[in-house]
């Protein structure tokens, strides 16, 4: 995108008129503002509420209209060590690290001129780990994602200790509570935009109403949709954020919409965005790589990607049928076909340079079809009688090139010569809604940290919401998953945590109701005068770091 700056300059013109002399004095446009134009395939999945949006678009607006307590110092691996203030200037933890004391920050504005302080964090849990109106924490509540509140939750209560200063008392030792309050699910909501018994949705006439947060370093002034279909979004420089320090580079950030991977790569070739951000296919990537008219930049990711079974469902309710199928994948295989490389295949729920990660899914092989031919055939499943799996994936771009990779597991699968792959596919409102009534048989999921901390991934395979029907169709071992799963957030010690998660990734393995694919890096793609793109292990997208400048010579 050609980038000029006007310069303002008054030019006096002197015109005779007879015996007088006229003076007019014109002055040119004002300067152009500093924007960034960046172009996607994502939208907002349900709402930008603090309290109900888990999608990675969501969050990254978000995060760029709203703050937390904590944050993780931008570059970082996310540990203990790389927590930096935010809304608190400092904290301490205390009683075996059940109470967390934060003192706050002073003098930080919303937007309507309130001064921020300790009620405005007690009115945030209250309100996000209730909205039922009877005034319970509850763990069926919108936040239920990572247990924050409710039976079996993380966080007790939340009381004002004096005007800049909170206590979070905990119902019981959480090892990566400082990570959990530096997620986007963390921070703060402005009451004046957040009903306490309500969830505040897209409103066309009142943008401002769109959005429960503030405090961030944009404010969102513009979001266009069409028919539910998210079309533009700008955000603007907050006038009112505190960190001047670190405000954000550019007066505005446009964000555009487009409905394809091969329109958003088209629109970053013309010069119709500064940056393409998700998703582009790895092809698209590749190409990129050899265009010296932009640049290409390539970070750690946290992504992963999984294979589930509807465990309600015969076989699927077997664990060695699970293992069968498991053995009969071939992960190189996709990401070197469809990710070019770009990927790496996964053997441990946990995503490989996490902490505690342990490849124990290299047990069952990878194209292993003798095993999955002798264990089937206990089943009465074999050339002549192969078992039909019912495979399913997300059409709408929510995970990249969900056609592909589901093309490549069905040929995996079928080349044991006992199984059967028929492919079935629904957009991503769709697919969840089959995903909760419990009707595919087998599917295909993906996920991204919360927070950074293995406690966040090996939760998976018994996550309820994923509706597998695991917890009630094995409910012994899941009672001994939970048990090793409160034992790694129970303990800070380094040994006692890596026990807990080595044990759990080990049940797993044998288990198989959560298979690990592959996990991602993270690609973008700019303007060579884009400076300022973070991408490390959090996949936080942050805004207000990228700025314009002299054209880049060297790689990011």
């Amino acid at each position: 995108m050609e980038r000029n700056q006007t310069i303002a300059i008054a030019v006096i013109i002197v015109i005779v008129v007879g015996a007088g002399i006229g003076y007019f004095l014109f002055m040119a446009p004002p300067p152009a503002e500093n924007v960034i134009v960046m172009g996607t395939t994502d939208s907002v999945e349900l709402s930008l509420d603090i309290a109900q949006s888990w999608d990675f678009f969501g969050w990254s607006i978000i995060g760029a209209v709203s703050l937390g307590l904590v944050d993780i110092d931008p570059g970082s691996g996310g540990s203990n060590d790389d927590i930096i203030p935010a809304l608190a200037t400092e904290w301490e933890a205390s009683a075996g690290a059940t109470i967390w004391d934060f003192t706050l920050r002073e003098g930080v504005l919303f937007d309507d001129g309130r001064e921020f302080n300790s009620s405005d964090v007690v009115f945030t849990y209250n309100r996000n780990c209730n909205l039922t109106g009877d005034g319970l924490w509850r763990s069926d509540g919108p936040q239920r994602g990572i247990g924050y509140a409710g039976d079996g939750g993380i966080i007790q209560s939340v009381t004002a200790t004096g005007e800049f200063s909170v206590r979070f008392t905990l119902n019981f030792a959480f090892a990566p509570f400082l990570q959990l309050m530096s997620a986007t699910s963390s921070f703060i909501v402005d009451r004046a935009h957040a009903p306490m018994d309500n969830i505040t949705l897209y409103d066309p006439t009142d943008i401002r109403a769109s959005y429960s947060g503030g405090l961030g370093p944009f404010i969102l002034e513009e979001w266009d949709r069409i028919g539910g279909t998210d079309e533009k979004m700008v955000l603007a420089k907050n006038p009112n954020y505190f960190n001047v320090a670190n405000e954000p580079k550019v007066d505005k950030f446009i964000i555009v919409m487009y409905a394809s991977d091969t329109a958003l790569a088209s629109a970053m070739t013309s010069g119709d965005v500064d940056i393409a951000y998700r998703q582009m296919t790895a092809q698209q990537i590749e190409s990129f790589r050899t265009n010296t008219a932009v640049r290409v930049w390539e970070g750690i990711g946290a992504q992963i990607q999984y294979m589930l079974f509807q465990q309600d469902i015969y076989p699927y309710s077997e664990t060695p049928v699970r293992q069968a199928i498991t053995a009969a994948l071939n992960r190189s295989h996709v990401t070197e076909t469809v990710f070019l490389g770009q990927f790496e295949p996964l053997y441990s729920m946990i995503p490989d340079g996490m902490a505690y990660h342990k490849p124990t899914f290299e047990v069952h092989g990878d194209a292993n079809y003798t095993f999955t031919q002798d264990t089937l055939a206990t089943y009465g499943y074999n050339a002549t009688h192969p078992l039909v799996i019912e495979l399913w994936y997300e059409s709408s771009g929510h995970y990249p090139q969900s056609a592909e990779q589901a093309l490549v597991y069905k040929t995996d699968l079928e080349a044991s010569g006992v199984i059967t792959v028929n492919l079935n596919y629904a957009e991503w409102s769709t697919y969840k809604a089959n995903r909760d009534n419990r009707i595919m048989e087998v599917y295909i999921y993906g996920w991204y940290p919360d927070y950074v901390d293995p406690d966040n991934y090996i939760f998976l395979p018994f996550a309820e919401w994923l509706q597998m029907g695991y917890n009630a169709t094995y409910p012994a071992m899941g009672v001994i998953q939970a048990d090793w799963l409160q034992y790694g957030r129970n303990h800070t010690d380094s040994a006692d945590r890596q026990l807990a998660y080595e044990t759990l990734q080990d049940i797993q393995a044998q288990e198989c109701s959560c298979i690990p694919l592959w996990q991602s890096s993270t690609y973008a793609v700019s303007d060579p005068t884009i400076h300022g793109i973070v991408l490390d292990i959090t996949v936080v997208w942050r805004q207000w770091l990228m700025y314009v400048g002299d054209p880049a010579t060297t790689g990011p």
